[in-house]
């Protein structure tokens, strides 16, 4: 009695320690190399987009000359000349404006991203409490099959029934257990699989019954507004169009130079410029690419919308169905269960035969197993929902 009473104990801390997935998913959006990697996305954004602003270098010639005339003594001269190309008015506003489209696509993407790992994650969390469940299932039938067990050797010993049929219960039982190390292997593979993709080294308990909640995100904005892949969708169709306008100007730049000769007998000094003629690089091959790219952009940007919205609404359609389904399914599995314990009571005075038992206990524990499936498909469908609204961008 003492014993149980301290397992008891230890059971009741271990419940109390294990980590719910929100404490989880924290610690891994903090140690993810994945996140941290993605996240420089940005800076490299930047640097590009410094790299689009930027002004081309001057060039510098320096010449040395020897001028010898028909008669009379060589002399040198030189010449010094520095040439600045100049970008055309409006092409920098063009720039600035790629600039801008190409930093708001990095963060895009990031933020698509980070929602994608929220998603998986809480995906993989979803399926170590699927495999957690099992578990606590498996368990359960190897307990009955053992009680099954021993009241079969209690009768059989007593003479009331064949030996077969004791053979029968046992053979159930090492089933039974089979299954319980096949669940026990399952679970820590979907364990070791969560901490894997979340970047964590130290192992942990886990709350493996924790709830998900639907988020209430599209009763306060609207939902092109909040889903990562619309916004990432967005920023690409932008940096098109500010490659399309940065490419409809022909001639970008434009060279200013300033040159000073000096001779034995003269210095010149000039200034002028040098423009490009668009005659026959009229860009607008690069036009049109830049064209067809933004279209592009808008066709899917329209299809993801139309797709979402889709999406969206038969999600919560199955959520209702299914949570109705587990209702009458919980209802299901206690009337079964009701029934066993009248089974195995009458088994015990010879009024029921094993075969019958055994097919109420195994109709018992299909109904629960369909019960943990659907609650995993509910999890799944409130996940999906989250990541569709934007609940998991930040």
């Amino acid at each position: 009695m003492f014993k149980k009473s301290i397992f008891a104990v230890f059971g009741f801390c271990a419940v109390l320690s294990a980590q719910d997935f929100d404490t989880f998913l924290y610690e891994a959006l903090q140690a993810s190399p994945y996140l941290k990697a993605n996240a420089l996305e940005i800076e490299r954004a930047d640097e590009q987009s410094n790299v689009i602003q930027r002004y081309k270098n001057p060039k510098l010639s320096l010449e040395a000359s020897k001028f010898t005339p028909d008669l009379g003594k060589s002399e040198a001269g030189y010449r010094v000349a520095l040439m600045q190309p100049v970008r055309l008015w409006g092409v920098g506003k063009d720039r600035t404006n790629l600039a801008a489209a190409t930093r708001a696509e990095a963060k895009g993407l990031v933020t698509l991203q980070h929602a994608e790992f929220v998603k998986v994650l809480s995906l993989l969390y979803v399926e170590y409490m699927t495999e957690s469940a099992l578990l606590r299932l498996a368990r359960e039938e190897f307990l009955i099959s053992k009680n099954i067990a021993n009241i079969s050797r209690e009768r059989y010993e007593a003479g009331t029934i064949a030996k077969v049929k004791y053979l029968r219960a046992k053979v159930d039982l090492t089933s039974s257990k089979n299954l319980l190390n096949e669940k026990k292997a399952m679970r820590l593979a979907s364990y070791y699989k969560l901490l894997a993709f979340a970047g964590l080294q130290n192992e942990k308990e886990l709350d493996d019954n924790y709830v998900f909640r639907l988020s209430d995100k599209m009763q306060k904005e609207e939902i092109q507004n909040s889903s990562a892949e619309l916004y990432y969708l967005k920023t690409q169709q932008n940096t098109a169009n500010a490659k399309a306008r940065l490419n409809a100007n022909k001639i970008q730049w434009m060279n200013v130079y300033a040159a000073y000769e000096a001779e034995p007998d003269q210095s010149i000094a000039r200034v002028g410029m040098n423009i490009p003629l668009a005659l026959f690089n009229t860009k607008k091959e690069e036009q049109r690419i830049a064209v067809l790219q933004a279209k592009q952009s808008e066709f899917l940007l329209q299809n993801q919308k139309t797709a979402l919205s889709r999406n969206i609404e038969r999600l919560k359609k199955e959520l209702n169905i299914l949570r109705a389904v587990v209702g009458s399914t919980q209802d299901l599995y206690n009337a079964q269960k009701e029934l066993l314990k009248m089974y195995e009571d009458g088994y015990k005075i010879a009024n029921i035969n094993l075969l019958e038992l055994q097919n109420i206990k195994n109709q018992m524990i299909q109904t629960k197993e369909k019960k943990i499936i659907l609650e995993n498909k509910i999890n799944r469908n409130i996940v999906l929902y989250n990541y569709e609204v934007g609940e998991y961008n930040e």
